[in-house]
This record gives C-alpha cells, sequence and structure tokens, in this order.
C-alpha cells in the first residue's frame, strides 16, 4: 500500500504485540490455511487474463471476439460457496425460460496466492468442477483487493486473507487458449 502511495516507509504493526505478535499471526494462518487448504481440499482453477497481449477495441477498451489470452491455468485450495440458481425468462409471458447458475465466491488465503506467485484481479476467469466432467465458469466481479477491514484480519492485526466474488458466464464466453 505504501508504493502506491509513493512513501518507501515501512512501519512495523506492533498494534497489539503484548497479547499477539507476528509469530502468532503466522500461527493462526498456517492453523487456517491447513483447514481450508488441507481439510477442505476443494479445487478451483484460475485462468488469469494475460492484458499485455489481449487485444482489446479502441473504442470500448473491451476484448475482442477470441482476443482474450490467458496465463496457463493454476489450481488453487478454496472453499466454495455457491448461490442458488436463478429461474429467468426470455420474455415477459414466462414461456421462454432458463436457469442462470448462481454466483460464487470464496475466500482465499494471500500467503497461497503469494507462494503460487500469482494474483486474482477483476475480470480473470475461474473455473469450478462441478462434476469429473464438468466446469461451470465464472468471472471475478470483486477481486477482494481490500482486505484490511475487521472480516478479513486476523484479531485486527492484519489482513490474512481475501473475500472473491464471482459472477456466471455461459461457456462460450470463456474460451482458454
Amino acid at each position: 500500500m505504501y508504493k502506491e502511495m509513493n512513501n518507501p516507509k515501512l512501519t512495523p504493526i506492533t498494534r497489539i504485540n503484548r497479547f499477539f505478535s507476528s509469530t502468532d499471526y503466522e500461527l493462526e494462518v498456517s492453523m487456517g490455511r491447513e483447514a481450508v487448504e488441507g481439510d477442505g481440499n476443494f479445487t478451483i482453477i484460475l485462468y488469469k487474463v494475460d492484458r499485455t497481449n489481449s487485444q482489446f477495441d479502441n473504442l470500448y477498451g473491451e476484448a475482442v471476439a477470441d482476443g482474450i489470452r490467458f496465463y496457463p491455468p493454476i489450481e488453487l485450495k478454496v472453499i466454495p460457496l455457491i448461490g442458488n440458481p436463478e429461474n429467468k425468462t426470455y420474455n415477459k409471458d414466462g414461456t421462454a425460460r432458463y436457469i442462470q447458475d448462481g454466483p460464487l465466491s470464496f475466500g482465499v488465503y494471500q500467503q497461497q496466492l503469494d507462494e503460487l506467485k500469482t494474483d486474482i484481479d477483476y475480470g480473470d476467469y475461474m473455473g469450478y468442477p462441478v462434476s469429473e466432467n464438468e466446469i461451470r465458469y465464472y468471472s471475478v466481479a470483486n477481486d477482494g483487493k481490500k482486505n484490511f477491514d475487521n472480516k478479513h484480519t486476523i484479531m485486527g492485526y492484519k489482513g490474512a486473507f481475501r473475500s472473491i466474488s464471482c459472477s456466471p458466464i455461459d461457456a462460450s464466453e470463456f474460451q482458454a487458449k
């Protein structure tokens, strides 16, 4: 965060050192990761968009058809939360209906992303295997980078994990090459 403000000074976090130190923090992160990544062991696939090599139109800055390029997929261990599907209609009288997948959300420890040398950004794609031969695809709608609120810190010490929210997409929108 300091680099964003052009302030090279680093300030150690010592706000509750008497009762909770960096060693305690690392222990809490380690135990949390064991529960999520070891015990839970759900896998989602991150398809990170290569924004340098993707092709965009000049007018709106949107990706052109077949213009999105991806880095190699990365498996993440998380506990996914999938929302209820929505029954929608194409017309007013309700005769042409379809079921839209519910949204996907999950928490991920920042340490896991750091170890994998990756990040999750708005617009990246996520794949969630719903069976042995089917994957549902989602687009990242909230990358959870603002993780210093009370919900995402450990005892208010500092942020440890991020909450990611994803919107369902049509499989035809996603084409990893």
